[in-house]
């Protein structure tokens, strides 16, 4: 029974309307507040009416827009009481959704693994708090899954004009955060590769990429003009100016590979005060992404320090399932970009583009997690491999979800209704976690 409600065609817009439900609920009971003081930004601008330079605001290392967008709302707020700005948040949170739902329908025809993918995008914990706080996050999110959906426009027809549109988004994604800088070398070279598959002269190659570099930096350039005039480089990481030397990480070879699940199911969240956790790379990522580890992040307290806390505990444990199965979808991604970067010569030009679309989701998120990497090696720090820092890629992951999932169905009736039943039951998990918690806070 329940696997056949998810059969059904109309599932999937259920779930968008429960997805934006779920996040007009969390609205009226989780904080403005995150774990970087955004507003301050955004009150700085309302005061001074300019924009702040990186050394005189915390966070002002950041592109502007997101803090520009939020004025309007900030009008009726304060620098303590930000619910009205919250709620710029709650509207681009939702428009992210629907146009995961429009990629989903649009790439994914399988209606059974395409409904239980899209829990990922409904309950994912990262995802939901962090497109919900007063912050450039739940911005760089949306502006992420835009940048998928024009791509998929121009794979079907490329033209200039969606080069242009394009341009725009990326320049509007460095605009609003320097993660963007990952997806700048995949799009450049995505447009490059199709104007070649499609045998276009390459002085119109050359022609319509400096255009489409030269749109972009006008666009997106402006925070990091400022930081090569005021600091003498364009790239400014705010632990440049505030180092947290307690956050050091790397103790070693052990730091890339000692993944300890039961340790961490022990204890699921840093006030636990198991603090060897933090020094392995792996199980940041893996328990910031899936849940609450660092207790900064909101005010949800039962999770954190009473014995509701071992919700997490189970949420770790479950979600190595979808783990595996993405892990096995991206595998067979990057199968399958090998083989076109090795054959695409001899491939028809409709068979190139169709293989390049794949090869693009990958480089997306791959390159979205090595900018991640680069900044926690550089700095040592664990809050540097936060797991949402990558998550303007977020759909590469639905990809990889769904790809593992129709491999798995293809192949092993068994493994794939268990991989089903986890994902289902995660998403459970994630419904008693954010019900119990924002009844807490009601009645509190």
């Amino acid at each position: 029974m329940l696997i056949s409600f998810f059969k059904r065609a109309q599932t999937l817009k259920f779930l968008l309307w429960f997805g934006i439900g779920l996040r007009i609920v969390l609205y009226f009971t989780l904080s403005p507040y995150g774990a970087d003081a955004h507003g301050e930004i955004i009150n700085f601008i309302a005061t001074h009416h300019r924009l702040p330079i990186t050394r005189e605001v915390f966070c002002a290392m950041h592109p502007p827009l997101y803090y520009l967008l939020a004025q309007p709302f900030f009008a009726f707020d304060s620098l303590t009481n930000q619910k009205i700005t919250q709620l710029l948040s709650v509207l681009i949170s939702s428009l992210n959704l629907y146009l995961l739902y429009l990629l989903g329908k649009h790439y994914f025809k399988n209606t059974l693994i395409l409904n239980i993918s899209f829990l990922l995008a409904i309950f994912l914990h990262s995802y939901i708090t962090f497109s919900l706080y007063v912050t450039n996050d739940t911005l760089s999110f949306l502006i992420g899954t835009w940048c998928f959906w024009l791509l998929s426009k121009y794979f079907q027809a490329p033209s200039r004009k969606k080069e242009y549109w394009l341009a725009f988004a990326l320049g509007l994604g460095l605009l609003a955060k320097g993660t963007f800088l990952a997806f700048v070398p995949v799009v450049f070279g995505v447009i490059a590769l199709t104007l070649y598959i499609l045998k276009i002269d390459w002085k119109q190659i050359i022609s319509r990429l400096t255009i489409f570099g030269i749109l972009t930096l006008a666009i997106g350039g402006y925070k990091f003009a400022e930081n090569w005039y005021y600091e003498g480089r364009p790239v400014v990481h705010n632990m440049d100016i505030f180092p947290l030397n307690s956050q050091k990480t790397y103790q070693g070879p052990k730091s890339f590979y000692a993944f300890n699940l039961p340790k961490l199911m022990k204890s699921p969240t840093i006030y636990n005060r198991d603090f060897d956790l933090i020094h392995v790379y792996p199980i940041v990522m893996y328990a910031t992404f899936w849940y609450k580890y660092a207790d900064l992040e909101n005010d949800y307290d039962l999770g954190v320090k009473t014995n509701f806390k071992y919700i997490g505990s189970l949420i770790y444990l479950v979600a190595l399932i979808p783990t595996l199965v993405i892990l096995l979808g991206l595998w067979l991604l990057i199968v399958q970009s090998i083989q076109f970067l090795t054959s695409f010569s001899s491939l028809s030009s409709g068979e190139a583009i169709s293989a390049l679309e794949k090869t693009t989701w990958l480089a997306l998120l791959l390159m979205s997690v090595a900018l991640v990497l680069i900044a926690g090696f550089k700095y040592d720090a664990w809050s540097c491999f936060h797991g949402r820092l990558f998550l303007q890629s977020f759909f590469s992951l639905l990809a990889m979800l769904y790809t593992g999932l129709s491999y798995l169905q293809a192949r092993s009736t068994l493994l794939f209704k268990l991989s089903s039943l986890g994902i289902i039951c995660l998403a459970f998990l994630y419904c008693c976690y954010f019900g119990i918690e924002s009844l807490y806070k009601f009645i509190g």
